[in-house]
């Protein structure tokens, strides 16, 4: 599972939304399991498919079928977060919220400095 965490963090949001988006159409479902449990289905398949970013940093994602984008999600829930070996409070969104960190960390720390020398590299030849 080495796909850029920005992709990862996309996918999460767009199954978090799926969820509410569930919960809203059917009372019957609980949010709270849902986001324990996810359901990923064909809405959330075409959504990530067709996603600009996915099609930017994770093209081979843009032809993914179901089972695997389940198998990835599955894979991102049994990694889960830093110091939490049980996985027991893992949802969508303590995972979102962890690739959200690790995102700003990775351009706050890489890439906003590397913008940074490359500008001062084009205005002072």
């Amino acid at each position: 599972m080495d796909y850029p965490t920005n992709v990862l963090l996309l996918l999460l949001q767009l199954i978090l939304q799926r969820q509410q988006a569930l919960v809203h159409q059917d009372k019957s479902l609980d949010l709270a399991a849902l986001l324990k449990e996810p359901i990923v289905d064909k809405e959330v398949l075409t959504q990530f498919q067709n996603h600009k970013l996915v099609k930017m940093y994770a093209p081979e994602l843009c032809n993914v079928h179901l089972r695997l984008l389940k198998s990835l999600v599955a894979d991102i829930f049994m990694t889960g977060t830093p110091g939490d070996e049980t996985h027991d409070d893992t949802t969508v969104i303590t995972l979102a919220n962890y690739y959200y960190n690790q995102r700003i960390e990775e351009l706050t720390q890489d890439q906003l400095p590397r913008i940074r020398h490359e500008i001062a590299e084009l205005l002072n030849p």
